[in-house]
């Protein structure tokens, strides 16, 4: 079997066991098939078995214990924050809700932006929202979002609730993230944010800063997030 196969093989014994998981098959508690099960189930190596067991146990589907196996941790949802595909891709069949805080507005970037900006990018201007996410009615992310003001006809127009940006971006304007730069830190949220994410101002969060290039040079997106893992873990496959 070569490289590429083994490593199409791994993911997919990865998403089968996630789906699973997240699908009822296997409730909190439930042991999952043992390794030799698995090994013969996919035709494959127990190496293989066992790097799909741990990054699953990284996810937090499931915990794995000597003696015993993989059982299936209290579920979380997985938010895609960390991935290019977005936090709507990334929740999946949960029921994901947005409040849009500030509509789409045009305007100059701030004088302290998070992130440098080049001199094109500083004379178009930039095209600012903010929006609350929430997962069954409980807020979990909360975003502004600042987008490069080029090539974008009437996007201050385009209704930003419960629909995906990345969605939005591709087909009305054939805009497609290509790569990204992230920094990620773990902090205290202050009065406001708290407020937005109903959590005490000592409770941690996660604070994410992100700068992701498209397939239209000219358009870059940049996002400040802010994310309540209580209840959520951060999720992406590699």
């Amino acid at each position: 079997m070569s490289k590429k196969e083994v490593i199409h093989l791994y993911k997919k014994v990865i998403e089968d066991l996630r789906a699973a998981i997240e699908n009822g098959d296997y409730q909190t508690g439930d042991l999952l098939p043992s390794e030799n099960e698995l090994c013969r189930s996919y035709d494959t190596t127990r190496v293989t078995i066992r790097q799909a067991l741990s990054a699953l146990a990284n996810m937090g589907y499931i915990t794995r214990k000597h003696g015993k196996g993989s059982i299936v941790s209290e579920p979380k949802t997985g938010l895609g924050i960390l991935s290019v595909s977005g936090v709507t891709a990334g929740i999946g069949t949960q029921k994901l809700t947005t409040t849009i805080l500030q509509k789409p507005i045009k305007q100059d970037w701030p004088a302290d932006f998070f992130f440098p900006i080049d001199d094109s990018e500083s004379k178009n201007g930039c095209i600012f929202f903010s929006r609350l996410r929430h997962i069954n009615e409980t807020p979990v992310l909360y975003e502004e979002t600042f987008i490069t003001n080029v090539d974008l006809p009437r996007f201050s127009s385009r209704s930003l609730e419960n629909r995906s940006l990345f969605k939005i971006l591709k087909e009305f304007y054939n805009v497609e993230v290509t790569e990204g730069e992230q920094k990620i830190w773990a902090i205290h949220a202050d009065k406001n944010i708290s407020a937005l994410l109903n959590i005490k101002t000592s409770h941690p969060v996660v604070h994410m800063k992100r700068r992701l290039q498209t397939n239209n040079k000219g358009v870059r997106i940049y996002s400040s997030l802010f994310c309540n893992t209580e209840e959520n873990f951060l999720r992406d496959s590699f």
